[in-house]
């Protein structure tokens, strides 16, 4: 039912311009790989532009939906320097100064402001919908425990030739470390020295199940040692991921951890990290 009640917040004017009045930030520092920009491709063809194209009059450059635009570009031939296949497309606009304009497009990059997603949650849907259309791949599913044959498999995939530096993954060959890690005890010597999305997939897959088993572990406790509701953990809070970051690699763990085991803790408070 319609309303003249206005919202609270403000929202940015959606309008029409052509292409050539657009243009790259370039101090726009959100890179993508190749595989990661076919997929965006191949959503946009299927489903088209579903916002976050974001434009700043004032300066003509993009604050958000670089990589949008540039398949766009490529779609429509669109040539940057003579503007030749000139086209039209929607864009939120904003009337923003050249600083306010660089803090939106790192705000809007920020992976600390997007947020984690909830393992369950993002379990359960998986299970519900075309993963690949979702953006995920065999080996991200199986991180959550999710088989390929929980899919429907009248077009199975072949398996791929799977080697280090490239894009490809061997489904079969990650799905038995993905099974070895889950059954084996927890190891606590797994390398971690490497950012978890530069890691190799191998090393994913047990550093992953790993954290798992903390987390079960925990639930178990809490299960059998519950009272009135105290459960056996407690959350610690931290100002800004930065000081989470040198908190954890203080104390020897891995920045991506979200459970720490308190026996664990309590030896490095009394005999140090080494």
């Amino acid at each position: 039912m319609a309303t003249d009640k206005k919202n609270k917040i403000a929202q940015a004017e959606r309008i029409e311009v052509m292409r050539s009045e657009i243009n790259f930030a370039p101090y726009n520092p959100r890179r993508i790989s190749d595989e990661a920009r076919k997929k965006l491709k191949a959503n946009l063809k299927k489903v088209g532009i579903m916002g976050g194209i974001v434009w700043n009059k004032t300066t003509g450059n993009l604050v958000s939906g670089h990589q949008k635009v540039a398949i766009c570009d490529e779609v429509n031939h669109y040539n940057q320097e003579t503007h030749e296949n000139d086209y039209a497309l929607f864009v939120e606009v904003v009337e923003l100064n050249e600083k306010e304009e660089k803090e939106q497009n790192l705000f809007m990059n920020n992976r600390s402001v997007q947020g984690e997603f909830d393992d369950e949650l993002l379990k359960q849907m998986l299970s519900e919908v075309d993963y690949e259309q979702a953006g995920f791949t065999a080996f991200d599913i199986s991180l959550y425990g999710i088989g390929i044959d929980n899919y429907q498999a009248e077009t199975p995939k072949p398996v791929q030739d799977w080697s280090v530096g490239s894009l490809t993954e061997n489904d079969e060959r990650l799905a038995r470390i993905n099974e070895s890690t889950k059954q084996a005890e927890e190891n606590t010597k797994i390398n971690r020295s490497v950012d978890f999305y530069q890691d190799t997939p191998e090393n994913q897959v047990a550093r992953h199940n790993e954290i798992q088993k903390v987390k079960d572990r925990i639930v178990d406790s809490d299960r059998a040692l519950n009272d009135n509701g105290v459960l056996s953990y407690v959350t610690l809070s931290f100002k800004s991921p930065d000081e989470k970051v040198a908190f954890m690699e203080d104390w020897g763990y891995d920045p991506m951890d979200k459970f720490i085991d308190a026996d664990d803790f309590l030896h490095k408070l009394e005999f140090g990290t080494e």
